[in-house]
């Protein structure tokens, strides 16, 4: 294995690790609601690139996917979502229920192909603590071996819930690994900007034009 029990898996060697994530939502929702007086269902305000919520959400996330750790800057912004972790049908339809769904405490930034493929998965309450983004908890679920792929942890290979999850969001798929070594790339390119500036920048030309030979194989 890559990392040992303590490694992110979402993040590279040199990616800040999220910090106070819990904290930082609650200030966002009480921004939100001082700026709008009756707001009830705060997913209304993030969810929306246009708005002035979704970035400093996207950066309580330091701009990656919660599940994957997909970078932003990998793929165009207007493919990140904001997912509901536990789904809004395990909710009320009235306006108690919608609102309860849509706490930014419920809400997770999350690339398109995580967002849709996890869907309308029910998480049930045990695991709601098993697969939290927020906390750490999921980086003890998943990890990366030595191919760099995301795989799942041994005490957890015959868990049916953390299974349906690996392979509806695709956390197993080559474009997992492609994600990851692009940031890789990009984080390295950060190191050498002052040491060696000709050899970033070759390198800043190639990550993109991967990225965009990515994004096309993506369409």
């Amino acid at each position: 294995m890559l990392t040992d029990t303590n490694k992110d898996y979402r993040n590279t060697t040199n990616c800040p690790v999220l910090v106070d994530v819990a904290l930082k939502k609650c200030a966002l929702e009480r921004k939100i609601q001082q700026d709008h007086k009756r707001a009830k269902i705060m997913y209304n305000f993030v969810h929306d690139k246009q708005d002035v919520y979704f970035k400093p959400f996207s950066e309580i996330y330091n701009c990656k996917c919660a599940y994957c750790g997909a970078w932003i800057g990998i793929s165009d912004i207007r493919l990140f979502e904001v997912d509901h972790f536990i789904c809004e049908d395990a909710f009320s339809k009235d306006t108690a229920g919608r609102s309860e769904a849509g706490k930014v405490s419920n809400l997770v930034l999350a690339c398109y192909s995580c967002n849709r493929g996890k869907g309308k998965l029910m998480i049930d309450e045990d695991h709601q603590g098993t697969l939290n983004p927020d906390d750490g908890s999921i980086a003890q679920v998943f990890d990366r071996n030595e191919d760099y792929y995301i795989c799942i942890r041994p005490d957890y290979a015959e868990d049916q819930v953390v299974v349906d999850f690996y392979q509806k969001l695709l956390l197993g798929s080559e474009f997992r690994r492609l994600d990851y070594l692009l940031l890789e790339i990009k984080n390295f390119i950060s190191t050498q900007r002052t040491s060696n500036p000709t050899v970033a920048e070759k390198l800043e030309q190639c990550l993109g034009a991967l990225i965009m030979k990515r994004n096309k194989t993506l369409i």
